[in-house]
């Protein structure tokens, strides 16, 4: 459970950097910071998926709320307009609290309202309930604010849109092909015949990411009711017209819902937060016929590499138990002559075949779940594919990969581009070093002769002094600050090129500049860095080796803290990227599906405690 306190909340710097994170599995999903204070466009209260998990349209940007108390006024909202914060509700919050959900309780000079926000999974809906804790009466005011855009777009002011009166609430329309949206309070209530447009709320993050930081918000009036001592009343927002609704029993449901997922993840007490990120991850999607992963909410869409790597740990959330082999099954189905999908456009809805490590990470997933069940059933039924595969890597030149003599393969289109360039050719010719011995593994098995021997022994000749220094240290960084996840990845391959001895100089080289650098924020930032999924490469393989086991202890100490309840300091990107919180502006380019499900796979391989 996350919880911040009084003292943390009322420093703005403080509560408007934390966010908090809910998910529908449909794509769809609520986020903002703890404060409610929108600091992102892809904050919002419903942004909701109209072609699972893709066109996501953000609806009901936020609800805005006004307490009066024995004639009082107090403005619970923050919001970031030109030169001001306004109102500055963050001075009234008193506690937040993540478990199943989040709570926010605000203190009002010695009266307390509490407000809950729920997400129930496959609804389209969102619930903000709030709870008088207090021995006096209350007039709650309530301002929602939409906008009928694509989530990462903005909106301007406009003509506005239509709204119809129901016995119980309003529906709002935008366009006829935009998914209605129903606003509904659980008590009756009067409201302002007025609408208003507010203008220029400011998103601080989007000012490095985007040209434009500012949004107009329509707003259909205020909605005003009586909130009495000890009594509840919910708010709900949805695409259907819901019927009536018992907040109590949605809570109850939820939670239960949670708590069962958490305890058939099998994982420890002190990691269960993480089957909650996981389970966030997982969306249905028409796309691939199924379930997919979806790299992270509100940025991430279907990328099918980083959810390769991922799906072994997040598939201990899954709600099917034998989740990553019908997702093996719907992604071949959409392989197309030995290519594998490696994205889907979230706007045009087209499948992209353009990355070559797909089907070299697809490979790994089969030997994963095949280590998993302890049979080479799954490499034999997937030999075709991996066969079809490595055929065109050799012939052709798929997203600027191509084969350079007879054995390597060269991502670089023949020019030298710096040490990232040296990490990832270094990384993808490890996979496939990877995949051509597994083909060749199981031919074997089944008294075939071995195809590709004289390319894998070519590759174990030339690749250490192809890409490392004669003392382990990748070409090009010899200035002990470059940090890439992709570095470690030879050491856990299944097959590697590098010898023992290699692999030992390799993991003492990266161990000691990871380690001596947690101290040293500066050297955390920037495109390609996730040193805790180094770390968690680092600390598998060196567990493994009994020369390398007193690093691979501090690794896992450190793994360890932040994996636990205390380290999770964003519900968005759910784990600090490097022992330090590095979640500020866009998260970087390695994926949160990937670090978590990389994290549960080690929790469960080394046996964490």
């Amino acid at each position: 459970m996350i919880s911040y306190t009084q003292k943390q909340l009322k420093d703005p710097a403080f509560s408007i950097s934390k966010e908090w994170l809910l998910t529908d599995g449909d794509g769809g999903y609520a986020s903002g910071t703890v404060s409610f204070m929108n600091t992102r466009r892809q904050h919002s209260l419903l942004t909701v998926s109209t072609n699972f998990p893709l066109k996501r349209f953000t609806l009901l940007n936020k609800l805005d709320e006004e307490v009066i108390i024995e004639g009082k006024s107090y403005m619970l909202s923050t919001n970031h307009y030109p030169g001001t914060i306004f109102p500055e509700g963050f001075k009234y919050l008193g506690k937040f609290v993540f478990d199943h959900f989040p709570q926010l309780t605000f203190d009002l000079e010695g009266c307390q309202i509490v407000k809950k926000v729920l997400m129930p999974r496959g609804s389209s809906s969102v619930y903000c309930h709030y709870e008088n804790h207090s021995n006096k009466a209350m007039t709650i005011r309530l301002l929602p604010l939409i906008s009928f855009r694509p989530k990462d777009a903005l909106k301007k002011a406009g003509d506005g849109f239509l709204v119809d009166e129901l016995p119980d609430g309003v529906r709002i329309i935008a366009e006829m092909n935009l998914p209605k949206l129903y606003l509904k309070l659980s008590q009756i209530y009067t409201t302002s015949p007025e609408s208003h447009w507010y203008y220029n709320f400011i998103y601080a993050h989007d000012a490095d990411l985007y040209d434009n930081d500012r949004e107009d918000l329509f707003n259909i009036g205020f909605w005003e009711t009586e909130l009495e001592p000890g009594k509840g009343l919910t708010f709900a927002a949805s695409t259907r017209d819901l019927a009536e609704y018992d907040y109590p029993e949605i809570e109850a449901r939820q939670i239960e819902s949670i708590e069962k997922k958490r305890a058939a993840s099998g994982l420890p007490k002190r990691f269960v937060h993480l089957s909650d990120i996981a389970f966030n991850h997982l969306a249905r999607s028409r796309a691939i016929r199924s379930f997919a992963i979806l790299d992270g909410y509100p940025y991430g869409g279907l990328t099918m590499k980083d959810s390769l790597v991922s799906m072994d740990g997040i598939a201990y959330s899954a709600d099917k138990p034998k989740y990553e082999q019908e997702y093996l099954y719907d992604l071949v189905a959409n392989e197309v002559s030995g290519s594998f999908p490696s994205t889907i456009d979230e706007d045009t809805f087209h499948i992209n075949y353009d990355d070559p490590k797909v089907p070299l990470y697809f490979a790994l997933a089969v030997r994963r779940l095949s280590e998993k069940d302890k049979s080479t059933d799954w490499m034999k039924r997937y030999q075709p594919m991996l066969e079809d595969a490595a055929e065109i890597l050799m012939q052709s030149n798929i997203g600027g990969a191509r084969l350079r003599g007879t054995s390597l393969i060269d991502i670089s289109g023949g020019k030298d581009s710096g040490y990232r360039t040296v990490v990832e050719n270094a990384s993808v010719n490890a996979l496939w070093y990877n995949l051509l011995k597994m083909i060749d593994e199981t031919k074997s098995s089944g008294n075939s002769s071995a195809a590709y021997s004289e390319t894998t022994a070519e590759i174990e000749s030339v690749y250490f002094t192809e890409f490392f220094t004669a003392d382990g240290r990748y070409r090009g960084t010899g200035d002990g600050t470059v940090l890439l996840s992709d570095m470690a990845l030879p050491l856990i391959l299944p097959y590697t090129p590098l010898t023992d001895e290699q692999k030992e100089k390799l993991f003492r080289e990266l161990s000691s500049r990871l380690l001596g650098s947690l101290d040293k924020p500066e050297l955390h930032t920037g495109q390609g860095h996730a040193c805790n999924l180094m770390a968690i490469y680092l600390a598998e393989y060196g567990s493994s080796m009994e020369s390398c086991k007193e690093e691979a202890a501090k690794l896992k100490e450190i793994l360890t803290e932040i994996f636990t309840l205390h380290g999770y300091t964003n519900c968005v990107d759910g784990l600090p990227r490097c022992g330090v919180d590095t979640t500020e502006h866009h998260p970087q380019d390695i994926s949160t599906s990937l670090v978590t499900g990389e994290a549960i796979r080690l929790i469960k391989k080394l046996k964490l405690r």
